[in-house]
């Protein structure tokens, strides 16, 4: 178990005497995996203040899940922050915190060392705050079945709340799990059709080359279908594009992160997807 130190200050600041309810939110996001797979699990938050700091706790079946680490890296939290950062982090986890259940643990100032800015999270929707990753368990019976990922309060050595920091205030938001489906499908991010590790538009090129040039085929059909639509067509070329330069919707799950294909066996398949753990 790691360790979980915050300076009295800071604790001052995170813990503060009086707790308040508001309109926020904190949800996890859906995701898929492969048995035996490592899948991330994301946070999110709804504010509707400036917050200045975060604690976020997490529980699952510890039969299914084991901990790996938790990061704020690659998120929207660090463009929102920019140009500053998220000043200190840091995460406690217990895989057997009780039988059957596993137990983690994050928390985030945003404001933490000299000169003291004052920076906040801005109010937002949807905003990406803090990433679990985990390993599966290599039990192909957990195929075509979900298992959740749940906020949780009163957990913990000491017990540690999902907490946002308001104005010096602590603030309990709403809590929203999320689920993890298993599937038979290798993890890939969909519309990487070049396998690169990222959506960009050399996958558009890549997939033009293919289609019009006698250019090699995607080596997993699954994250050419950038729409979803299980074909991998010109619609997905357009796909791309429009999602790149035109503010067209982004492609669905598995999307940013790795991921396995929702639609399982029924899906187009995915032989080969070297950019995903």
């Amino acid at each position: 178990m790691r360790n979980f130190f915050i300076p009295a200050v800071v604790a001052a600041s995170i813990y503060f005497s009086a707790t308040v309810s508001g309109q926020n939110l904190i949800h996890v996001d859906d995701n898929t995996a492969t048995p035996g797979s490592s899948v991330e699990v994301t946070v999110r938050l709804d504010n509707s203040a400036a917050v200045q700091g975060y604690q976020c706790a997490l529980s699952w079946d510890s039969n299914i899940f084991t901990f790996d680490q938790a990061s704020t890296s690659g998120l929207d939290i660090e463009d929102q922050l920019d140009p500053f950062q998220v000043e200190f982090f840091t995460s406690i986890n217990d895989d057997q915190f009780a039988p059957g259940i596993g137990w983690a643990a994050c928390a985030a100032i945003f404001d933490f060392s000299p000169p003291f800015g004052g920076q906040t999270l801005a109010p937002g929707i949807n905003i990406s705050i803090v990433r679990f990753q985990f390993q599966t368990a290599a039990d192909n019976a957990l195929v075509g079945s979900c298992s959740a990922i749940t906020p949780v309060n009163n957990m913990g050595h000491p017990v540690i709340q999902n907490i946002l920091t308001i104005d010096g205030i602590s603030n309990s938001p709403d809590l929203e799990a999320g689920n993890i489906c298993f599937t038979d499908s290798p993890p890939f991010i969909r519309g990487d059709s070049n396998d690169d590790g990222s959506l960009n538009l050399a996958d558009a090129i890549f997939l033009i080359g293919y289609y019009f040039a006698g250019g090699s085929p995607p080596p997993c059909r699954a994250s050419a279908n950038s729409n979803g639509d299980a074909v991998v067509d010109i619609g997905d070329v357009i796909f791309v594009i429009n999602h790149q330069f035109l503010a067209g919707p982004q492609p669905g799950a598995p999307y940013p992160s790795c991921g396995a294909d929702p639609a399982g066996e029924a899906g187009i398949g995915c032989e080969l997807f070297s950019h995903c753990p």
